[in-house]
């Protein structure tokens, strides 16, 4: 008798999800150049010399999500749970606040600065790159500061 993914535990289930999840992620940025600094700097340069490559990627990216966020709001509209049998949770929060405002710009500033975002700077650390374990550090620092502000 064969036993199918849904058998499993769900902590196994989950963890075995997850990892491939994010090794699948971690080829795609990989792939699509998005470690490389240079080629999202180019990206971000609209008047200067232009490389659109990664709206592709982004566009591509768009495309494989939307089924799956339709997939899952469906779900959750249904007041059913994920496949591992756990609740979903989906974001509630329906304001721009200065609080968000404010940390997307600076979010896109680093970014336009140095050409960095999370997951691909820490693909790029874990490579072995001063400038993104430093970019790294430097977004821990900041987390732990918004911690330590929104908790006085």
């Amino acid at each position: 008798m064969s036993r199918g993914l849904t058998s499993l535990p769900i902590s196994l289930l989950t963890l075995v999800l997850s990892l491939l999840s994010g090794a699948l992620f971690t080829i795609g940025l990989i792939v699509a150049q998005m470690v490389n600094p240079n080629k999202v700097v180019a990206f971000l340069r609209i008047f200067d010399h232009w490389d659109p490559s990664l709206a592709l990627v982004m566009g591509a990216a768009i495309m494989v999500a939307m089924p799956t966020f339709f997939y899952v709001k469906r779900r959750v509209n249904n007041h059913q749970a994920a496949l591992n049998g756990e609740e979903i949770a989906l974001p509630t929060a329906t304001q721009i606040t200065p609080k968000l405002l404010i940390g997307s710009m600076l979010f896109g500033i680093g970014w336009g600065m140095l050409g960095f975002c999370p997951a691909p700077a820490l693909v790029t650390a874990l490579a072995g790159y001063s400038e993104a374990l430093l970019f790294l550090v430097a977004m821990l620092v900041g987390m732990w500061v918004q911690a330590m502000t929104a908790k006085g």
